[in-house]
């Protein structure tokens, strides 16, 4: 039984001696028996491209690739850590204990009353709130008050997480920064 070469040998050994690893219409053992040729190793006669490759394996595998410099990828914008460990882009998100407190928080600062509408409980209407910048495009918002309005089912609904208006009462409407309001208030401590 023929020994049998790894992959990865014949594509270090390739691109230690920096060779193409492919080539239109030629197979890999045939660019590394090429190789193997080139570097004066003994081909047996009528010996194919794939045996020759096993039988040379040892001496392809003292072949090491140059290391490749891992790139440092680049510095993402800020996001909080998930709340309560669930990612804010996901439906779990809003059974989280700090969503639940920032959601209060909102319906007491601006009261249970739709920003869009003007209909409230009193009405039959169900009241949301909303995130003016949508949570999957602006996770770093999802908990920031000033991010947040109160809309009714069916306005919430209307709005969906594609339209980004604000319905806040002109003196109640902040311009929403990148990085979440509570992150300011953190460092007043």
């Amino acid at each position: 039984m023929a020994k049998r070469v790894k992959f990865r040998t014949m594509l270090g050994f390739l691109e230690a001696h920096g060779r193409p690893m492919s080539r239109h219409g030629t197979s890999t053992y045939a660019l590394a028996a090429e190789l193997l040729s080139e570097v004066g190793r003994d081909r047996l006669a009528g010996e194919s491209d794939k045996r020759f490759c096993a039988r040379e394996s040892a001496f392809m595998s003292s072949f090491r690739a140059p290391k490749r410099r891992r790139v440092a990828k680049p510095a993402t914008a800020f996001r909080p850590a998930p709340a309560g460990g669930v990612d804010v882009s996901s439906k779990d998100f809003l059974a989280t204990f700090e969503w639940r407190r920032v959601r209060m928080m909102a319906l007491k600062k601006y009261g249970p009353r739709c920003m869009c509408c003007g209909a409230t409980p009193e009405h039959g209407a169900v009241m949301n709130v909303d995130h003016i910048k949508p949570r999957r495009m602006f996770p770093q918002l999802a908990l920031d008050i000033d991010n947040l309005q109160i809309l009714c089912g069916e306005c919430n609904h209307g709005k969906g997480n594609w339209d980004m208006t604000d319905w806040r009462p002109a003196e109640e409407q902040v311009e929403i920064d990148s990085v979440p309001s509570w992150v300011y208030e953190f460092g007043k401590a």
